[in-house]
């Protein structure tokens, strides 16, 4: 019995993964909810079939501009000292890395590109300009798209070296005015925060821990508007636990997975529900 137990954890957590959701995700058409049946639109790549919403406002999102970015970043060769206050390094075997190539960062920490310009087309239907909290600065790829597309970002890092190279980013790109970047643990960040804060979407990536994901996902629970991203939810056992509790949690209605990505809503006026979209 453990080991079926087991079998089936392992199952689940592969098709919870970036390449599992290719083959096990639900098509978008199967969704019956109006604003899900959107937002798997937006989220496919098929351009002929995204939301008019979409069409509309992906102009904003230089992608030749990130792209180019990128590519510089997975060319440099100084190293930071990563401070890492999460799970540490997979590849180390939960090690904290003191120090790390920007260019491994970069090929290793980035959010795929296509998942990147994805995300933003499903940004770009949840609210025309919104309020976006991100967990993880990492190199400033992903904030630097959000605030492109004129959503107000607060994002927060833990590795004052990295940060130092995601301004630089922003910088670069000409939108560092969007961009709130605050430095420290997330735990102590967060109870800083005011009780009256809100974000429409908030993005979770950074700690890797199982506790830690849980515990934060409930404290950010009250500011979340939308949805709560919670990222890497396959990373490691622990992490598929971490996600398997958060669906559980009564004040998240509805969740879905969508490459190795747990997205969590409270949406009141939704039957409860959670599937694996492709």
């Amino acid at each position: 019995m453990h080991d079926e137990k087991g079998i089936k954890a392992m199952w689940a957590r592969f098709c919870d993964s970036r390449p599992g959701s290719f083959v096990m995700g639900m098509s978008w058409r199967s969704l019956h909810s109006p604003t899900l049946f959107t937002w798997g639109r937006a989220l496919q790549p098929r351009r002929r079939h995204w939301p008019a919403e979409v069409l509309e406002r992906e102009a904003r999102l230089d992608k030749t501009a990130l792209r180019e970015v990128r590519a510089e970043l997975e060319k440099r060769g100084e190293t930071v000292r990563r401070l890492d206050l999460g799970a540490g390094s997979r590849s180390q075997g939960g090690e904290k890395v003191l120090e790390r190539k920007v260019s491994e960062l970069a090929k290793t920490s980035l959010t795929p590109q296509g998942d990147l310009e994805a995300l933003c087309r499903w940004l770009s239907v949840v609210r025309r300009r919104g309020a976006f909290l991100e967990l993880g600065t990492s190199l400033g790829v992903t904030s630097a798209a959000v605030a492109q597309l004129g959503w107000a970002v607060e994002t927060w890092e833990g590795c004052p070296e990295t940060l130092g190279v995601a301004r630089e980013v922003w910088q670069s790109l000409g939108v560092q005015g969007g961009i709130e970047a605050r430095q420290g643990d997330f735990r102590d960040l967060l109870k800083e925060v005011p009780s009256g804060a809100r974000w429409d979407v908030v993005y979770l990536d950074g700690l890797h821990d199982e506790h830690a994901t849980i515990q934060m996902a409930q404290a950010l629970a009250p500011h979340v508007e939308v949805c709560l991203v919670v990222d890497d939810i396959a990373w490691s056992t622990g992490m598929h636990r971490a996600w398997r509790a958060l669906q559980s949690a009564p004040e998240w209605r509805v969740s879905f997975s969508w490459r190795g990505r747990g997205f969590l809503l409270k949406a009141p006026h939704m039957a409860r529900q959670r599937f694996r979209l492709g």
